[in-house]
């Protein structure tokens, strides 16, 4: 099994409820993305990346956000386009507005704007706003070339390896870690596999931990505080 595959299990199998719920404690946002919403999000990137980039199985995305739900999106756009997630410099990147990275061929940004929305100011040449693409693709995505369990899918890393290496979590845990860098990776594959869910706090206010693991019903937070 790939991990586009494994995600598609859990869409199929407990597609309603919630999947991802993302807090930002700077700018008062929150968002709760169920797993069939989160597969929509999916589906139009992957379109975007294939049909307006050109990104083949083989090549590789950065992804140069902080702790964020769009990393998940972008992550598994990845995967099921064929392509590798990699910690270094990929053929295409997607950067915040910090505009941190950049990939060798193309690269994208976002806004970080609520529901993915678009830049207000223009961008500096050469980098496009997927805030302004992506609403303009499918929600379905059929891949040209799927990914197989032998292929690259992190760094060195492929899909057969970090499925074999997550260990499944059918709790709903919190969280301050991006789920696409080396220390969260496991922990995004492990609650695909397992049925569970994730709270992604970014600027965690300290004082709002407590109500929030009552609000949000959390069984265990992870550690990276």
């Amino acid at each position: 099994m790939t991990l586009p595959e494994l995600f598609g299990a859990a869409v199929r199998r407990d597609g309603a409820n919630p999947f991802l719920t993302y807090y930002d404690d700077v700018t008062g946002e929150r968002i709760e993305l169920s797993a069939v919403t989160t597969a929509n999000w999916v589906a139009k990137t992957a379109n975007l990346l294939a049909d307006e980039y050109d990104l083949e199985a083989g090549e590789t995305v950065a992804i140069g956000l902080p702790p964020h739900w769009l990393g998940v999106v972008w992550a598994l756009s990845t995967w099921s386009v064929g392509a590798a997630v990699t910690t270094g410099v990929g053929t295409l990147a997607i950067t915040g507005p910090d505009f941190a990275i950049r990939g060798s061929r193309e690269t994208v940004a976002s806004a970080l704007l609520p529901l993915g929305g678009r830049f207000r100011e223009p961008l500096p040449a050469g980098i496009h706003d997927y805030g302004a693409e992506v609403y303009n693709h499918p929600d379905l995505f059929v891949p040209f070339d799927p990914p197989r369990g032998g292929s690259t899918a992190y760094d060195e890393l492929t899909h057969d390896e970090l499925i074999a290496a997550a260990e499944p979590i059918s709790d709903r845990v919190l969280t301050t870690t991006s789920l696409v860098a080396p220390a969260g990776i496991g922990t995004l594959i492990g609650v695909i596999a397992g049925g569970g869910s994730i709270v992604l706090c970014r600027n965690l206010d300290a004082a709002k931990l407590d109500r929030r693991i009552s609000d949000e019903k959390v069984d265990r937070v992870l550690e990276g505080f």
